[in-house]
């Protein structure tokens, strides 16, 4: 049986607000600053709609996208991050297992542990060249995962952040 869902929103940062439209099983967050951490409880506001959730609209003026943000978004295929976002946090993208494709913003600086793991369907990870820091697992299980591109500020590649990327055939640093 599918649930029933409505349109809803509400805070998920000091001046960040979110918007699910269950018509157009799109989530948009608005406004600026950094977004609120989540945890591995669920319970960012919108996970309830987490498996019905195809699209994610991030609009200009955030500056980080928290902790287990968008944690199991399963039909999730696409994300555009803004510039201006300067870090992606832990979990962030975990298990977001239809995801194909994201597109990284130039402004970015740290990607954090786990971020994208068990993306199962992601092609590519073009890092962009100031991020100085990807954290333990960040690309973990991205068994689709063919190219990735190492960024010359690079610091610090954490422990198994390529791990069990059976696929990955090129990187480039």
């Amino acid at each position: 049986p599918s649930v029933a869902h409505a349109d809803e929103s509400g805070q998920c940062g000091e001046n960040l607000t979110y918007t699910y439209v269950e018509a157009t099983k799109t989530l948009t967050i608005s406004g600026t600053g950094k977004m609120k951490n989540y945890s591995y409880n669920h319970n960012e506001p919108w996970y309830v709609y987490a498996s019905n959730i195809h699209h994610v609209v991030l609009n200009k003026g955030m500056t980080s996208i928290g902790n287990y943000a968008f944690e199991e978004c399963s039909e999730l295929v696409a994300v555009e991050i803004p510039e201006g976002v300067e870090s992606i946090g832990s979990n962030a993208f975990e298990a977001c297992s239809s995801l194909v494709s994201v597109k990284i913003p130039q402004s970015l600086t740290s990607i954090g542990e786990f971020a994208f793991r068990s993306c199962t369907n992601l092609i590519e990870a073009s890092i962009p060249n100031d991020v100085t820091s990807i954290g333990e697992y960040a690309f973990a299980y991205c068994e689709s995962l063919t190219k990735v591109n190492i960024p010359t500020k690079l610091k610090a590649i954490s422990a198994h952040a390529f791990y069990s990327c059976d696929g990955l055939e090129e990187v480039a640093i």
